[in-house]
């Protein structure tokens, strides 16, 4: 029996382990933006003052919609959702960012118990779900302006000077009553509701709305708060600004990441038809300057709710689509957390706010885009190196780049081509590689082999694309989850027939 139960731990701890405790790494994750009154429309009975079409105004996408479409988001590869806020709206607020009532969810997009579903529908499906709050401001002509009670609760309006950091903390963005969060009452309102908001919804994050307009002294209060409560909490914040090390003082202040406005420029310069591709390879240096040990703590994207559609306003010709192609490879292939905004696995168009806000197609769109976004996605979940790895640059110019990334089983190499075919040749040694087999390559126009020592990749025009290489195989050619299985079925074979010639002595 004691060599039974030895073959038993044995077994037990080969399996995979259980749910772990700790707070999740969201280099794991890929989150995919959701605009709800722009996504679908799921229960046309909230739809109240609708109307489909008009770009200013609530068009009838609501959290069943969501719902509906949650595993059309998992099929795509996502692990993790983002929705645009739910609080109650002033007026047209269509878009979330013009709070009435922040305990209140807007009537368009459904009520609490649509949205306790939504997150615990989600959650079942193995997604995450982050929600977009604003506590930087209220929405226009909000009735607290002209209540005694609450007139205390606000800056006086003045124009923002975004040279001046205080400025940009108390001045009104956009017009928008600015909340004083250095009133205590603002103060605690502010941390109160949020905690509440967790404990009725049970979301894993928050993306926070104009984070950088916040004082960083109330934002560290603010985080510390939901923080003791709620350790593993995700919390990213909107900080527009391109400069990382400007970026860094917020994650001083108690954000687990930033909106990395940086990359997103790179992307828009590299990928441009004039471009300089080389410029793909500027942003995980400079993410150092976001401090040792935070370097991935970025939400990258290619396109957002707030700036252009990646294809610009038109439907996208052949050229388009192919830098589009290159960006997707880009995006799940670079350090940080990726985010995917609804449309841009089709090819949506969109120009400046509102158009790159039009309503997600259900039907058409680019399949061959939609089915690149399954694939990149894909490998980069069943890929450490992609997801935690480290980050070198191979080779970099105007026309070409191509980088890896290190860190697991495999190292993983991408190349982005620009106009012209051609031919590149990576010595192995520069991957930290003895010898390797190409296990996998992915991607539009592209082809790759191992020749000696040495990765050899033939590139179409525009092409972009993922080689994974390993190390040679073990003399035996049987994997090493092969051998671990082998290796149980010796020792259980061993513990049974120990019990059956014990049996037979005793009989004996």
């Amino acid at each position: 029996m004691n060599t039974f139960l030895a073959a038993l731990v044995v077994v037990a701890s080969l399996l995979p382990a259980g749910p772990s405790a700790a707070p999740t790494d969201w280099r794991d994750e890929a989150i995919y933006m959701v605009m709800t009154d722009r996504f679908k429309n799921g229960d046309p009975t909230n739809d109240l003052d609708s109307v489909p079409g008009k770009a200013d105004w609530w068009q009838g996408g609501d959290l069943q919609g969501v719902i509906d479409e949650l595993d059309y988001i998992k099929g795509l590869g996502m692990t993790a959702i983002w929705i645009t806020p739910v609080a109650e709206q002033m007026g047209e607020g269509y878009h979330g960012y013009w709070t009435r009532d922040p305990y209140k969810i807007d009537p368009h997009l459904g009520d609490m118990a649509k949205l306790q579903e939504l997150v615990r529908t989600a959650h079942t499906k193995g997604l995450k779900v982050v929600l977009d709050v604003v506590i930087n401001h209220l929405g226009y002509g909000h009735p607290w302006l002209t209540d005694d009670e609450h007139i205390r609760w606000f800056h006086d309006l003045c124009p923002i000077n975004f040279a001046d950091q205080k400025s940009v903390e108390d001045c009104w963005l956009a017009g928008l009553p600015d909340l004083n969060t250095e009133n205590p009452s603002v103060r605690r309102y502010l941390k109160t509701w949020a905690l509440w908001l967790i404990d009725q919804t049970g979301v894993d994050g928050f993306r926070v709305d104009a984070a950088r307009h916040l004082p960083k002294e109330f934002l560290l209060d603010w985080t510390g708060a939901i923080k003791a409560q709620h350790p593993g909490f995700w919390i990213l914040g909107e900080v527009y600004s391109s400069g990382y090390r400007y970026q860094s003082g917020f994650l001083d202040a108690g954000l687990d990441a930033v909106t990395d406005f940086q990359t997103y420029d790179s992307v828009r310069i590299g990928l441009d038809p004039r471009g300089n591709l080389g410029q793909l390879t500027t942003s995980p240096s400079l993410a150092a300057d976001l401090g040792t040990g935070r370097e991935d703590a970025r939400a990258i994207f290619i396109d957002n709710h707030d700036v252009p559609r990646f294809v610009g306003r038109d439907v996208p010709d052949a050229a388009t689509k192919a830098r589009l192609e290159q960006a997707i490879v880009y995006l799940f292939t670079m350090p940080g957390t990726p985010v995917l905004y609804y449309g841009t696995e089709v090819a949506l168009p969109g120009g400046p706010d509102p158009d790159d806000r039009r309503p997600m197609p259900w039907t058409g769109g680019d399949e061959d885009v939609r089915q690149l976004v399954r694939d990149v996605a894909t490998l980069r979940q069943a890929t450490p190196s992609l997801r935690q790895g480290s980050f070198d640059e191979v080779q970099s110019e105007r026309g070409l780049v191509v980088y890896d990334r290190r860190g697991g089983p495999d190292v993983a190499v991408i190349a982005i081509n620009g106009d012209e075919t051609r031919s590149v040749d990576v010595p192995l040694a520069k991957l930290g590689l003895d010898a390797g087999v190409l296990h996998r390559t992915m991607g539009p126009g592209i082809s790759g082999s191992v020749d000696g020592k040495t990765l050899r990749v033939t590139l179409a025009p525009r092409a972009a694309g993922v080689f994974l290489l390993g190390a040679a195989p073990d003399a035996s050619g049987l994997p090493l989850w092969s051998l671990l299985l082998l290796a149980v079925a010796v020792v259980l074979l061993a513990a049974v027939v120990t019990l059956a010639r014990r049996r037979f002595l005793r009989r004996a």
